[in-house]
């Protein structure tokens, strides 16, 4: 079928999900109402639990059971679809009605390669031989920005980066041209730089078909979407214009999103600390850590000064791969140092064992990114409170309870939870548990590894307020690792920035977010997807992924991904130098890209 311009593609009346369970029938979806148009984006936001991803799967009929679906009517391209049987939309699903989901690795079938999973639906819908299909494949991986097409078409899916698989998802999508997508959170897991190139494009192709993105962040529907539908528990609270409902939002709901939405704001979360005159508490000079690989080596972090001073917060910032997490985890002794200087309060940590090492791992504590892959789900939540206060030997049985007891105190968590499991509990809930077990012996200082980018932007704004209510309480001093700048901004009082496992700029929170010195910090700060954007502030978007740290290229690391490279940052490695407020870079061309940022004071603004 044909589809025209501005013609419905799909439309939903009165749509209802509801699943059945031995405590009755809970309903999921209650009652939603919509119509999408082709060349339109409709965003669907809401926290986890709203309903939003359910509605998505009952568009391909495939709500899990025992779920039931229920419809006055529900359409696409014009045909009743509420009672085919699954036959039927074996034809229709990947030909009229496509979908991205959130986690690309799971997406796609690991035994088998990218190229054949992606011709197999050609050859299924279209009927065309295998070779037919291997060029148009190609095709499509080109277009959606997928470099050497030929060779990803061979490769599995383990052998691309998230950015490469979320690309191929959106091309195996829109393979044979359907007049719906569907996007579920499909930016969730990904880098800022590499969302806003998916965002892009996504943009682009919804010109051709009708878009619907699933999300619990109102900056990345402010990015594309022309309206919003905002959902809380299987509900629709408001739902209109996108740039209106941001703009002016009724329901209180949608204010508390916006509220909790990545935007650069005017006024911080503290007061940026001026830097003490003592020395470091934790110092490193000259970091590298390697790892062999065959018979070369992958420089994670490479020749790396870190400082980071009591009571103070320091954001390690950069894409996937920039040697964030290799870093922190040099720091806690767990990777090797090949070259280069630890300390702690003034003792050389490069290289302990024993009662020494035991004592830094006291003092230097991490919290990981994933609060449900980093609690033991067979224990409870004493037994992992306990956990390290008992390794450490720490005080007697009535104390540890005591102690135990004041840490759910302190990340505002009740003490009746102690003996449930960490299944019982949500993602922020878990998280604030992880919090609580890395405070247990009062750490100098804490290590956050991406601590809120898995979890909804409401319950992000909590778990920050509450580390930084911590900090102030206790005086711990953060080290967090995280992609997001406007986060940076707000938080932190000094800016690391890493690329390819090298400082690239340093300096102050405020001064590298308003006037950032390197390009590639630049970078990170456009594609930061706010609300406040009205679509005029000039944009950086970074073409293709980095540069393997195996194979590094010459001069400036950058300089192939770099806007205004020239011929000497192709063949000369920039030093770092000292910036006029105080900061450092690593630039021939410092202060040459810049961003137009507007910062807000209030929510909707």
């Amino acid at each position: 079928m044909t589809v025209r311009s501005g013609e419905q593609v799909a439309r939903a009346d009165n749509l209802v999900i509801e699943f059945s369970g031995p405590e009755g029938t809970s309903r999921v979806v209650d009652d939603i109402s919509f119509v999408l148009r082709r060349g339109e984006t409709l965003g669907v936001v809401g926290e986890s639990g709203s309903g939003k991803t359910m509605l998505s799967l009952a568009l391909m009929a495939l709500v899990p059971r025992p779920g039931q679906v229920r419809a006055t009517r529900l359409e696409l391209l014009g045909r009743d679809v509420s009672d085919l049987d699954e036959s039927a939309w074996c034809g229709i699903r990947g030909r009229e009605i496509g979908m991205v989901f959130q986690n690309p690795m799971t997406g796609f079938n690991p035994v088998r390669t990218i190229g054949r999973q992606l011709s197999q639906s050609l050859q299924r819908h279209q009927g065309i031989a295998f070779d037919d299909a291997r060029e148009r494949v190609i095709v499509a991986l080109r277009d959606v920005g997928i470099p050497s097409p030929e060779q990803r078409f061979e490769a599995y899916p383990h052998e691309m980066s998230g950015g490469q698989l979320q690309r191929a998802m959106i091309a195996l999508a829109m393979l044979n041209h359907p007049a719906v997508l569907l996007a579920d959170e499909p930016t969730t897991a990904l880098d800022a730089t590499v969302q806003a190139q998916i965002l892009e494009l996504m943009r682009t192709r919804v010109e051709n078909c009708g878009l619907i993105l699933v999300t619990h962040d109102l900056g990345v529907a402010a990015q594309i979407c022309d309206r919003v539908m905002v959902m809380r528990h299987g509900r629709v609270v408001e739902a209109g214009d996108c740039r209106e409902v941001l703009r002016d939002p009724q329901h209180e709901y949608t204010r508390a999103l916006l509220e909790a939405a990545p935007r650069f704001r005017a006024e911080r979360l503290h007061a940026a600390r001026a830097r003490p005159h003592e020395p470091a508490l934790l110092q490193g000079r000259g970091l590298r850590v390697s790892f062999p690989v065959g018979r070369r080596e992958l420089h994670a972090v490479d020749e790396v000064d870190l400082d980071v001073w009591a009571g103070e917060t320091v954001a390690l910032v950069g894409e996937s791969g920039s040697g964030k997490s290799s870093t922190a985890l040099a720091l806690m002794g767990v990777h090797t140092l090949r070259a280069g200087r630890l300390e702690f309060a003034g003792d050389d940590v490069t290289r302990v064992s024993g009662e020494r090492q035991k004592r830094l791992r006291r003092d230097v504590q991490m919290v990981l990114q994933n609060p449900y892959g980093s609690l033991d789900p067979r224990w409870s939540v004493r037994r992992i409170l306990m956990e390290p206060l008992n390794a450490h030997g720490v005080g007697t049985r009535s104390s540890r309870e005591a102690r135990v007891r004041e840490l759910m105190r302190q990340v505002q968590l009740p003490e009746e939870a102690l003996d449930r499991l960490p299944s019982q509990f949500s993602g922020g809930q878990r998280q604030r548990i992880s919090i609580a077990r890395a405070l247990a012996l009062s750490p100098r200082v804490l290590i956050a590894d991406e601590p809120v980018s898995a979890l909804d932007v409401s319950i992000q704004a909590q778990i920050i307020r509450l580390l930084m209510d911590i900090q102030a309480e206790t005086g711990v001093a953060y080290l967090i690792i995280s992609h997001d700048l406007a986060l940076v901004h707000e938080i932190a009082d000094r800016v690391v920035v890493l690329y390819l496992g090298r400082v690239v700029e340093q300096g102050s929170a405020a001064a590298v977010i308003s006037a950032p010195q390197h390009p590639y910090t630049a970078a990170l700060i456009s594609a930061v997807p706010v609300v406040d954007d009205d679509g005029s502030r000039t944009r950086v978007v970074l073409g293709g992924d980095p540069p393997s740290a195996i194979d590094p290229p010459s001069g400036c690391p950058f300089h192939p991904r770099c806007p205004i490279a020239q011929s000497r940052c192709r063949e000369e490695r920039p030093p770092l130098r000292e910036t006029a407020a105080g900061g450092k870079v690593a630039c021939f061309y410092p202060g040459e890209v810049r961003v137009d940022l507007q910062f807000s004071r209030a929510a909707g603004q």
